[in-house]
């Protein structure tokens, strides 16, 4: 079967997850490509977006976050029959969309991992335009503003099933809603035992490790954190992960050059090494990235939230015990080093963490837009 997926660049959870359904797809024999949606319109424009988006969250996040908030507060607006701004752009561009289905289909399915590429799917179904069976994915644990807009979709997979009733009451209908979880990296069904994760990294088994990693774009104020966290460890271990933020690994190999118990790493594909590896993990809370943390049953503490949709992941997280979070440095560094310190408390977390954890959302995702969802869901009620 041939396959279509969409996303979009503005951080890179979305196009993780992208990958993570192409892989699975690939796995079962299936054609599949990925397409940026806003690169239909332009290249040019898509990077812009993208550097935007960036350049926002990292420089003036509390921007970010008054906009979110805002729209969320005005989604409720733009229901029966009126139209978001965002739904009126994603239009616009689901024309190019509709040009490259043309060109390059018959596809057998259509997955979309942002919000912009569901819209314009929708949009075309609204206008009858013959589409296959299409699956928006969502990559927060939360409800985003205007995911109403999709529900002319076939399927919504969304990360958790306490989250389908919020949705429903939202807008979308509950019988196209499936608590499948965010798709995560094959890497992640085959994972090392922490002593091989150890011996492969360097580090012996007796060591405590800790884990820091600032997301992709390595945001945050991860000088200032790494600086205390380093004070206050004791003897443990530090590995810092910085992502593609090339100013921050040499701001920091320039500060602790020469220092023993601390490794600076850059952008590396061996995240679910590292995260076998440790005994407690800071990190952002990103979808994706947790995702990927509950699957590997890692005790973690999460760290500088992009308010929005980051804030609400390190609410929900919190609130189901799988992770400790707040939005104060002093008191991540305090759970972190009381993690370190327990081991009956990082035993309970990983028990939280085993219920959440969805270890095979890409497969489930591929066999429901390839028709074959079978017993992964039907008699199930949530």
């Amino acid at each position: 079967m041939k396959f279509l997926i969409l996303t979009f660049q503005a951080g890179e959870g979305h196009n993780s997850a992208a990958r993570a359904v192409l892989e699975q797809m690939q796995q079962e024999g299936h054609e599949g490509e990925i397409v940026d949606f806003l690169g239909l319109l332009s290249d040019k424009l898509s990077k812009v977006i993208n550097d935007g988006y960036v350049t926002l969250v990292k420089r003036a996040p509390f921007l970010y976050g008054f906009g979110y908030r805002f729209s969320d507060g005005t989604s409720g607006i733009f229901r029966n029959g009126f139209r978001s701004p965002l739904y009126l752009d994603s239009a616009i561009v689901s024309k190019r969309l509709r040009d490259y289905l043309d060109t390059h289909g018959p596809y057998d399915g259509i997955v979309a991992t942002h919000l912009m590429p569901s819209q314009a799917l929708a949009h075309l179904k609204k206008h009858n335009y013959p589409l296959p069976t299409t699956v928006s994915v969502v990559t927060d644990y939360t409800w985003y503003p205007y995911w109403q807009e999709i529900a002319a979709c076939d399927y919504c997979v969304v990360p958790n099933e306490s989250l389908i009733d919020l949705y429903v009451q939202k807008g979308i209908p509950r019988e196209m809603l499936r608590p499948y979880g965010i798709p995560v990296s094959r890497r992640f069904s085959a994972l090392p035992t922490r002593a091989e994760a150890r011996a492969q990294l360097g580090f012996s088994d007796d060591e405590k490790l800790f884990l820091v990693m600032g997301g992709s774009m390595g945001a945050g104020n991860m000088r200032r954190f790494v600086k205390r966290l380093f004070k206050y460890k004791g003897d443990a271990q530090m590995v810092v992960i910085c992502g593609k933020n090339e100013q921050l690994k040499a701001s920091l190999e320039k500060k602790f050059f020469g220092k023993r118990g601390i490794r600076i790493v850059g952008f590396t594909t061996d995240v679910p090494v590292y995260m076998m590896a440790c005994d407690v993990l800071y990190t952002k809370p990103g979808g994706l990235s947790t995702s990927e943390a509950l699957i590997c049953r890692i005790p973690m503490v999460h760290t500088a939230p992009i308010p929005g949709q980051e804030t609400d992941n390190m609410k929900f997280f919190a609130k189901k015990g799988c992770s400790f979070g707040s939005k104060r440095m002093s008191l991540q560094l305090y759970y972190g080093l009381r993690l370190m310190s327990s081991e009956e408390l990082r035993a309970q977390m990983r028990a939280e963490q085993a219920k959440c954890a969805k270890p095979h959302a890409a497969r489930d995702i591929v066999r429901l837009v390839a028709g074959e969802e079978g017993d992964v869901f039907m008699g199930k009620t949530f």
